[in-house]
């Protein structure tokens, strides 16, 4: 069984270049979404964990007013086509 490690974007500049790192291993990548994807391995860390990506945004009610956080959330989940998947 695989662990399971939570990274974190740490910076992102103007272009959309996002640096992502994972506290648990010190794996750091770069990434920027679609439509000009790229990712840049800077540390690979522990290439046997599962590494997921997580926002720093608080949960929000579900009537709450979507802010910036959870309009970049939404945009990523659209992007990866997870937005699609329907949830249990």
């Amino acid at each position: 069984m695989y662990s399971t490690h939570e990274m974190r974007m740490i910076q992102a500049d103007a272009s959309g270049l996002e640096q992502w790192a994972c506290s648990t291993c010190g794996r750091r990548l770069q990434l920027r979404w679609p439509p000009d994807y790229e990712k840049r391995v800077l540390d690979p860390g522990d290439q046997t964990a599962c590494h997921v990506g997580a926002t720093a945004d608080a949960p929000q009610p579900p009537d709450a007013p979507p802010g910036p956080g959870q309009a970049l959330r939404n945009r990523r989940l659209r992007e990866t086509g997870i937005a699609d998947v329907a949830t249990p």
